[in-house]
């Protein structure tokens, strides 16, 4: 079964911010603006591997997305999967930044973010279900 409209395909195509929402040990929410890419039915983040998101996701990989801009978003719910590779969390991060800034930026900004001793992890969100405002 497709989750996901062309028209959400389309919009989630284009280099948007994404609020990822984890869950923290005391059920609150816990929001965060991160770079996405879509691949398949997945969402695709790398992740710093010590941050307070990894830590919920590893405790409970149920999470909710929304990737706004202006009046209009694509919101996704599923569960995550976590690759613990610092390699390819790497490689992820540097994509993404390029996604995001261009070839030199966006490395730039990966280094930015992944440098010296701050690992990153990549994270594949599973949709499991999606709704927006304003798209398709």
């Amino acid at each position: 079964m497709t989750i996901l409209s062309d028209s959400h395909r389309v919009y989630l195509a284009y280099p948007h911010y994404c609020v990822l929402a984890t869950i923290n040990k005391d059920g609150t929410p816990q929001l965060s603006t991160v770079w996405f890419e879509l691949e398949g039915d997945e969402l695709l983040f790398s992740l710093e591997a010590d941050s307070l998101k990894i830590r919920n996701l590893l405790r409970d990989p149920r999470c909710a997305a929304s990737i706004p801009n202006g009046g209009r978003f694509v919101s996704v719910k599923g569960t995550v999967t976590i690759i613990e590779d610092f390699d390819q969390g790497w490689n992820d991060l540097v994509r993404l930044g390029t996604r995001y800034y261009g070839t030199v930026e966006g490395l730039k900004q990966a280094e930015f973010l992944g440098g010296g001793d701050k690992h990153h992890y990549t994270v594949r969100l599973s949709i499991e279900k999606a709704s927006s405002v304003g798209v398709g």
